[in-house]
C-alpha cells in the first residue's frame, strides 16, 4: 500500500510539472516575445463580388472591444480595393499584440470611400463611418501568447445602395458583413468547364447567401472560401442563363472541398 501511495504522488507532481511546462511554452512559436498576459490578433479582409470596378475604402483604424475599452489592433489609415480580394484570397488590415481575454466587437474607421462605375469615380456616403466607425459584432477569446486570426467578408452587391436619377447616381454604403473566426473555418471550390458567360458561385445556407465568388475568366477556377463548418447549396449562375445546383455540400474546418469539374446546364 505504501509503495501503491507514493507511486501516486509521483504521478501527481510529473503532471504538476507537465502543467507547468506547458504554461511556460504556451507563447506562439511565430510571435515567442509574446508575454503570456498579451495575445496577437490579426484581421483580414475578403470580398464577395459586386457590378463595380472598383470599391476603394480607406480604413483609418480598426480597435477591438474587451472589459469596457477599445484597443487599437491599426491605427495606420490603409486603402483597399474591396474587388481584388475575392475567390478565396484575403488581405490582413491589421495586427496587434493586445491584452489576452474575451472580445465582442470590432469597430472599423472609415475615413474615404469611393466606387468607380464605367470609368467614372463617384464618392462611397458611410454613415458614421469617420466619427463612430462600423461596429461589428464578434465574440472570440484571444489567448496568451497565442495568435487569433479574425476574417471580414464584405458583401459588396448587398453593402451599397444607389439612390438617385440614372444620370446623378449617389452611393451609400450599408454594410453587409460577416465575421468569421479563421480556423473554425473551411471552402468549398471546383472548376467550371464552360465558362466563357461570366458566372458566379454562391454558398446558401437556410435561405440566405453566405458568401460568393466569381468564377475566374482565366481558368474557371472558384473558391467560396471562410466558410464556418455545416452543410451548403451551391449554386452557380452565368449570364446566359446556364446553371449547376449541388445541395448538401459539407465544410470541415481547415479543409477544401473540390467539388471537381462541373458544366453548366
Amino acid at each position: 500500500m505504501m509503495q501503491k501511495g507514493i507511486s501516486i504522488v509521483a504521478v501527481l507532481f510529473l503532471l504538476a510539472l507537465a502543467a507547468g511546462s506547458c504554461e511556460k511554452s504556451a507563447p506562439n512559436q511565430n510571435d515567442p516575445e509574446t508575454p503570456a498576459g498579451q495575445g496577437i490578433l490579426r484581421i483580414s479582409l475578403t470580398d464577395a463580388p459586386g457590378d463595380f470596378e472598383a470599391v476603394n475604402i480607406t480604413f483609418s483604424e480598426i480597435r477591438a472591444h474587451i472589459d469596457s475599452q477599445w484597443v487599437a489592433v491599426q491605427d495606420t489609415p490603409k486603402t483597399i480595393n474591396l474587388l481584388e480580394w475575392n475567390n478565396g484570397q484575403s488581405i490582413v488590415i491589421g495586427t496587434a499584440e493586445v491584452p489576452a481575454g474575451h472580445y465582442s466587437q470590432i469597430r472599423l474607421k472609415i475615413d474615404s470611400a469611393e466606387v468607380v462605375v464605367n470609368g467614372i469615380t463617384h464618392p462611397l456616403d458611410v454613415p458614421s463611418g469617420a466619427q463612430t466607425g462600423l461596429k461589428l459584432n464578434a465574440h472570440f477569446m484571444v489567448a496568451g501568447g497565442s495568435t487569433y486570426e479574425l476574417v471580414i467578408d464584405f458583401d459588396v452587391n448587398r453593402s451599397i445602395v444607389v439612390t438617385g436619377p440614372p444620370h446623378n447616381p449617389r452611393y451609400k454604403l450599408k454594410p453587409v458583413i460577416r465575421v468569421a473566426p479563421k480556423a473554425i473555418t473551411g471552402s468549398i471550390s471546383g472548376t467550371v468547364l464552360n465558362y466563357q458567360d461570366l458566372p458566379v458561385a454562391y454558398a446558401i445556407q437556410d435561405a440566405d447567401t453566405v458568401t460568393s465568388s466569381l468564377v475566374s475568366g482565366d481558368t474557371g477556377k472558384f473558391m467560396l472560401a471562410f466558410l464556418p463548418a455545416g452543410f451548403y447549396t451551391v449554386s452557380i449562375e452565368d449570364t446566359a442563363g446556364l446553371s449547376f445546383t449541388k445541395d448538401s455540400v459539407e465544410v470541415v474546418a481547415g479543409t477544401d472541398k473540390d467539388l471537381g469539374l462541373i458544366t453548366l446546364q
